[in-house]
């Protein structure tokens, strides 16, 4: 490369390879945040008194910039600086009588988008109107393979597209009967299923509970795989994060799961003490809870458990509910010091099951399924009541959007690791996008605005 040799030229683009280790993450990262060149944009009608004091600066141009019909110039200043040092040497330039401004020339992207074929058919990802804008954030952070998000709920199944995304878990279902799979506590974070008869889960006002037979609903692995799918790998589904990885805590059986185990489960995966287990050795930076029950106060158990795990420095993603009624009314998201995540449907409204009110944080897509194409599609398995094969399928709910969320505090994490849950969640509801005119959402009932990847992430970035 000639030193200060200019030459006119379109501003680079950098062509990501398609299968990307988290080392060339980084590099890639740091050449993002550097430069070689500096683009001089000349004044009109400049004098050639002006021409040859360019000249005398030590700049080569060959032939006086717009003199020779030229309005810009690109510098080549013969070594590769970090964009702050080419920002200096650019503002020198200014001080030239023929020079209107200068500054570094970036080097771009391509917008990265996966490979994988059903990454069309997730507009929750990508779409306008509801879509969380993440080819965006993920053209500034995916993920990092130190990060692990804990997910609390029903376990994992076997799937091509989460297993080597997992590390070690636990099964915090203590009642043998709602674990289904004969003991209480274990190492074994796999689902067993939580298929149900009617009545199984007793009776409300003599009415059975579950009204219905109820197949498996493999809800913990359909969470995980927003969270997480393998990405880019020319298969199924796209994940939110391509690197970070996923601690699966079975926490929910048949009927449900407790509280006490619940926070079992958010503690140890937080790094935390638990009675009777080692330290985990993988703590997580994010805890998805895509989970909850009606109560009218936050729980003590609840709320001291998620104010010592936020001290510890982990966020806590909290679903708002299906309930269609208040978020005050439902725990844990009426608990303080949590994200709380809505729902928005395939137009950016609130989708109909969503919980509301000034308690949410944020929205997400949650979809609606009584349109084809409209649910979140994810990992799921074949099986009607044990697992079989892994499979895809659409699901509608709060649960639904919470992972998206979470998946996206973890992008974060890895832009970012100084800031604490507070300013993240701030950052958050900061960079919404704001809800369309004739949405039915309004910031009293939804919320902050339909969460913005991109935007969240560049405010993380260049957060202090």
């Amino acid at each position: 490369m000639n030193s200060l040799l200019t030459r006119t030229v379109l501003t680079a683009t950098l062509l990501i390879p398609a299968f990307i280790s988290q080392a060339e993450v980084d590099n890639y990262r740091l050449l993002l945040q550097r430069t070689d060149r500096v683009i001089v944009h000349f004044k009109e009608k400049p004098t050639e008194a002006r021409a040859l004091a360019f000249i005398k600066q030590g700049v080569t141009h060959g032939g006086y910039g717009v003199a020779a019909g030229k309005s810009q110039e690109v510098l080549e200043i013969g070594a590769t600086l970090d964009l702050e040092e080419v920002k200096i040497l650019a503002k020198g330039l200014e001080d030239d009588p023929q020079v209107e401004f200068a500054e570094p020339d970036l080097v771009m992207q391509t917008m990265r988008v996966p490979n994988d074929p059903l990454y069309n058919e997730q507009w929750h990802y990508f779409e306008v109107k509801a879509g969380i804008n993440l080819p965006a954030a993920w053209e500034i952070s995916i993920g990092h393979a130190n990060n692990v998000i804990g997910v609390v709920d029903t376990g994992i199944t076997d799937h091509k597209e989460i297993n080597d995304r997992l590390v070690p878990g636990y099964d915090f279902v203590s009642d043998p009967w709602m674990a289904n799979d004969g003991d209480g506590w274990d190492e074994n974070p796999q689902d067993p299923g939580d298929s149900l008869q009617p009545g199984a889960c007793g009776t409300s006002f003599g009415n059975p509970i579950p009204a219905n037979a109820q197949k498996s609903s493999w809800h913990g692995t359909h969470v995980a795989g927003t969270i997480a799918a393998k990405t880019n790998d020319n298969t199924g589904v796209s994940g939110v994060t391509w690197l970070s990885r996923v601690q699966p805590l079975r926490a929910l059986g048949r009927c449900g799961g407790y509280t006490s185990d619940i926070v079992s489960a958010m503690r140890w995966a937080a790094g935390l003490k638990v009675y009777g287990l080692p330290i985990n050795p993988n703590p997580v930076n994010v805890i998805n809870l895509s989970l909850g029950g009606t109560a009218l106060w936050c729980p003590q158990t609840y709320q001291d458990a998620i104010d010592e795990i936020v001290d510890a420095g982990v966020t806590i993603v909290v679903a708002a509910g299906n309930e269609q009624h208040n978020v005050a009314l439902s725990t844990p998201a009426n608990c303080k010091n949590v994200i709380v995540v809505g729902a928005v449907n395939r137009t950016g409204n609130r989708s109909w099951y969503s919980n509301y009110g000034t308690g949410i944080d944020i929205m997400a897509p949650g979809g609606e399924t009584h349109f084809p194409g409209n649910g979140v599609l994810s990992l799921y398995n074949s099986g009607l009541k044990s697992p079989k094969n892994g499979s895809y399928t659409e699901l509608q709910g709060t649960s639904m959007a919470t992972p998206h969320i979470a998946g996206l505090i973890d992008l974060s994490y890895a832009v970012n690791p100084s800031l604490t849950p507070a300013e993240r969640r701030k950052l958050l509801m900061e960079t919404a996008r704001p809800f369309a005119s004739d949405s039915n959402c309004t910031t009293f009932r939804c919320g902050a605005g339909i969460a913005d990847a991109g935007s969240f992430l560049r405010a993380v970035q260049n957060a202090q």
